[in-house]
């Protein structure tokens, strides 16, 4: 099961509610750094699972995203956000009649040193 969460307040979306949806993406040159977000008209699943989709459950929560991502100075509400990545991450694709679905597991390996 997947669940989408407002990115700004970090409500869970119901299946039958209408969200706002996009992508952020940011690039760190050497002089400066450009982000971009990119919003949708409509909800879109294929881009809703992309791995810089960001998700909205209100247009307040889109402009106080934006504020706080384009304006960091400004007055925008200050959040803490922790993110780590899923343990399991399921993509599904479908066309033509046929459907394939993949499954990726991660995990992390500690390594020690050997005394020579």
């Amino acid at each position: 099961m997947i669940q989408f969460v407002c990115d700004s307040c970090g409500r869970v979306k119901e299946p039958s509610e209408t969200w706002i949806v996009g992508t952020a993406a940011e690039a760190v040159g050497v002089t400066a750094a450009r982000r971009e977000v990119t919003i949708q008209s409509a909800w879109d699943r294929a881009i809703a699972v992309h791995p810089f989709a960001v998700h909205f459950c209100s247009i307040k929560c889109k402009d106080s995203y934006m504020a706080e991502l384009f304006a960091p100075d400004s007055a925008a509400e200050e959040r803490i956000v922790e993110r780590t990545a899923p343990a399991e991450i399921l993509v599904e694709r479908s066309g033509a009649g046929q459907s394939i679905t993949a499954r990726t597991r991660t995990r992390k390996v500690h390594r020690t040193k050997r005394a020579a």
